[in-house]
């Protein structure tokens, strides 16, 4: 039977897929010369089916009649197949065709591109409901399945404001002789589960957690040398000088467990564990902890001996040894999992008040289980099956509302985590080659971002931007980790960072939930994109946040940029710098970016709608996104009152575009609610900045007035 079918209404077609409507309102009109036709849609016969090895077809003919003059002899046939429906034209005489509607994919769907056909050296990412002309598919994450459009002319889908819906439009040139396709719309069911390989898929329910996790990691600095002085001295640092950027977590790392994970090291910890989390909290922040509950943290363990029945063994009867040497427990015990498992578990989580949990050694779980099958206390799961088990113990116990990264790529973890980390640890002994130290992390990212806020928050691993890392590939890291919104974790001894290094981290914190727009992984040897293209969409504006990088130094010095490879339609785009905080002009046919090795520049390209032009704020590499609570102009256009959320004691910079191509505008008034506020001319540009030293937000409003 087929899955698609059509119903007409007032002149246009409406396409279900499984009784829900898809295509609305679809609608035909045409051009030629100085005609303008608007067509009505209405039966040629009645449809009829066709049976092949393929499957079964229903065609439907329609004439396309003409509302006022126009071509009367045109006809359309709807082919709806199981997967695939298809608009084939038969025109008779030289027209242009265009075909517009809405689109509907389930209740969170995600525009995209399944494969990179086009521009394999640009990643496009999105925040809000932002489009791209380079994306002809929609993900329903919820029901795993890919809406892909085509046709043999041009394609564009816009992605309305509620997030929701897109409209869709096709154009073909045409006559006789040929039967093009002006539309056609195919279904990949079980795209992530069957088509990528991930049959545990569950798709990530952002309400719980609606921003990706930023905090501190104790591990890239400290090591298992950590002390308790040392996480107090940068929780007080982060609560003072990060926490009110969007710092949360203060995660301690490997180093303070004792023969359990609740029994600390006296000497490093002397007030152990709960007074440890208590203190961060009383700070604003939240504790995290890493541990293997699979194990146990310590290499010649008592309970060897005391408990030989807890831990599983290889074919040859020895102790199987994981991560770091520690001996692996035995998850199917009846008395593991209540003594070791639920206990450690629930103790940290709701007599202690850990609020993040870096489940680490998680990769290899399922082979492991499998090598020690036989010494299992219950060996009638699979190895798959125990894993998962497992996690679900943990998850219950800590329940939802607590962050579970697991850590390290573990897609049999899907359903259970927050987040992932999706790669191997970065290098803090490779510091001083630059690039080389957070090779790991662009590894993770190209090769597994597709995964970012559909199955969980993906983790590259911390970002380290203390010296010996010199500083411009300390701000590519950090622009990576802001234009891609993946999970933000600093390891740096954050009271002995200098001041530079500090206002990167401030300028990407809090990450944003960017969703990936390419769902499909790249090579993770690389050679990795140059250009990173994040599409921002609001209520009041579009605009895109573009990195560009020389990862290392065989890589090419000069990158172009065209707005055909952003997928802009066509248009007048204003280029900002914003590193430099730089204004570059007009993007034009093609902007030549050149770049030193170990370095990046971001730009903020607006399409070029009005003087005076909003062009962005200071406050995160987003350039406007969230601090911008709402923006809106005039009618006259010389007025624009805006909200903004500002951090206390940071000055917030506002920039308008008020001269250009001979157009200038003077500001003849600047106010602020609950703020001081003040503003200057740089070259042609009008900065209005807004200080007052607590957070919140601040109404203001410019108005300004034409030379």
């Amino acid at each position: 039977m087929s899955y698609w079918h059509v119903a007409l209404k007032n002149g246009a077609v409406d396409c279900l897929y499984c009784d829900q409507v898809v295509l609305k309102g679809l609608r035909l009109e045409g051009s030629a010369r100085d005609l303008n036709v608007e067509f009505s849609l209405e039966p040629f016969g009645e449809p009829y089916e066709v049976s092949t090895g393929a499957g079964t077809w229903r065609i439907h003919i329609l004439r396309l009649k003409p509302v006022g003059e126009g071509p009367t002899d045109v006809l359309l046939e709807v082919h709806c197949g199981s997967k695939r429906i298809s608009f084939r034209l038969y025109p008779r005489k030289p027209f242009t065709f265009r075909i517009r509607g809405k689109v509907y994919w389930g209740k969170e769907p995600y525009l995209c591109r399944i494969e990179p056909r086009r521009y394999e050296n640009v990643v496009q990412a999105a925040l809000g409901p932002a489009d791209s002309l380079l994306c002809d598919s929609i993900f329903d994450k919820w029901n795993d399945r890919v809406l892909r459009l085509s046709s043999w002319g041009s394609l564009r889908i816009r992605s309305l404001i509620d997030g929701k819906s897109f409209e869709v439009e096709a154009e073909i040139k045409t006559q006789f002789g040929v039967i093009p396709e002006i539309i056609a719309g195919e279904v990949i069911e079980h795209y992530v589960a069957e088509h990528l390989g991930m049959p545990y898929y569950k798709p990530y329910d952002l309400s719980c957690h609606p921003r990706p996790p930023a905090g501190w990691c104790s591990w890239y600095y400290f090591g298992k040398e950590v002390t308790e002085e040392a996480v107090v001295a940068n929780t007080d640092w982060l609560a003072e000088h990060l926490k009110s950027f969007g710092l949360e977590y203060v995660q301690l790392d490997d180093g303070y467990q004792g023969e359990t994970w609740l029994n600390w090291d006296k000497k490093k910890f002397p007030r152990g564990g709960k007074w440890l989390a208590q203190y961060i909290r009383s700070k604003g922040l939240k504790p995290g902890i890493w541990l293997l509950p699979q194990a146990v943290g310590k290499v010649d363990t008592k309970l060897l001996e005391e408990k030989p029945d807890w831990f599983i063994r290889k074919p040859d009867g020895e102790v199987f040894r994981g991560f770091a040497n520690y001996p692996y427990v035995d998850p199917t015990n009846p008395e593991v999992k209540s003594e070791w498992i639920e206990k450690t578990m629930r103790v940290m989580a709701h007599e202690w008040g850990i609020e993040y949990f870096k489940l680490d050694g998680q990769g290899e779980m399922h082979q492991w289980y499998a090598l020690c099958r036989k010494s299992l206390h219950d060996h009638s799961p699979t190895p798959d099956e125990v894993y998962r088990r497992l996690l679900e113990t943990i998850r219950r116990v800590v329940g939802p509302k607590r962050v579970i990264l697991i850590c390290a790529t573990q897609w049999r973890a899907m359903g259970y985590g927050d987040t992932c980390r999706t790669g191997t640890d970065v290098s803090p002994a490779k510091l001083k080659e630059g690039a080389v130290c957070f090779l790991n992390a662009l590894r993770a990212t190209f090769s597994n971002y597709w995964m970012h806020t559909i199955v969980w928050y993906c983790d590259p691993d911390v970002i380290m931007v203390r010296p010996p890392l010199h500083y411009e590939a300390a701000k590519a890291w950090a622009s990576l980790l802001g234009l891609s919104g993946q999970v933000l974790m600093v390891s740096d001894n954050m009271p002995e960072l200098p001041p530079e290094r500090v206002e990167l981290l401030k300028r990407i914190l809090p990450p944003q939930p960017i969703r990936p727009m390419d769902l499909f992984p790249r090579n993770p040897e690389g050679p990795y994109p140059q250009i990173w293209d994040l599409k921002v969409a609001t209520k009041w504006g579009r605009w895109d946040v573009v990195g560009v990088f020389r990862w290392f130094k065989e890589y090419p010095a000069k990158v172009e940029i065209t707005p055909e490879m952003l997928g802009l339609p066509p248009g007048r785009y204003i280029v900002y710098e914003v590193w430099e905080k730089k204004l570059l002009g007009e993007l034009g046919e093609k902007l030549v970016v050149e770049l030193k090795p170990e370095s990046c520049k971001v730009f903020c390209i607006r399409p070029l709608e009005r003087l005076p032009l909003f062009i962005g704020t200071n406050r995160h590499i987003t350039q406007g996104y969230p601090d911008v609570v709402s923006l809106e102009w005039d009618k006259e256009g010389r007025t624009v009152t805006g909200e903004s959320l500002v951090v206390g004691g940071d000055p917030y910079e506002i920039r308008f575009l008020i001269d250009w191509n001979g157009e200038k505008y003077d500001c003849v008034e600047a106010v602020a609610q609950g703020a001081e506020i003040e503003q200057r001319v740089y070259g042609k540009l009008l900065i209005v900045t807004l200080r007052r030293s607590t957070s919140g937000k601040v109404k203001w409003h410019v108005k300004f007035k034409q030379k």
